[in-house]
């Protein structure tokens, strides 16, 4: 094999992977908005494709930021950092007295 053809071999692996994901993403979306008063909205964009979930079919949903800022007192904005800190929290809580992470 040449260097090129592993090149394209691993990118199309990893794009496989990213798209196992997203689909992940989009049923954990769906699975989420099944619950009672819960409403989801997901918005993925890869390579500049956009890809979106919606629990609602209406034309007002999802709202704008705009509309979120002004009508919820104390929204709830995530950002990756924010995620990472409940990731390594949770991680952190898992580990048993040898150290390892249990499965």
């Amino acid at each position: 094999m040449t260097k090129g053809n592993d090149e394209g071999i691993r990118r199309k692996r990893k794009s496989e992977g990213i798209n196992r994901r997203k689909d992940t993403l989009i049923k954990k979306a769906y699975e989420l908005g099944e619950f009672d008063g819960i409403d989801v909205a997901l918005i993925i964009c890869k390579h500049g494709r956009y890809t979106t979930y919606k629990s609602r079919n209406y034309a007002s949903w999802p709202p704008s930021m705009a509309e979120i800022q002004t009508a919820y007192l104390f929204p709830k904005n995530m950002l990756p950092e924010d995620v990472e800190k409940r990731i390594s929290k949770y991680t952190r809580r898992e580990k048993n007295s040898f150290g390892r992470i249990r499965g």
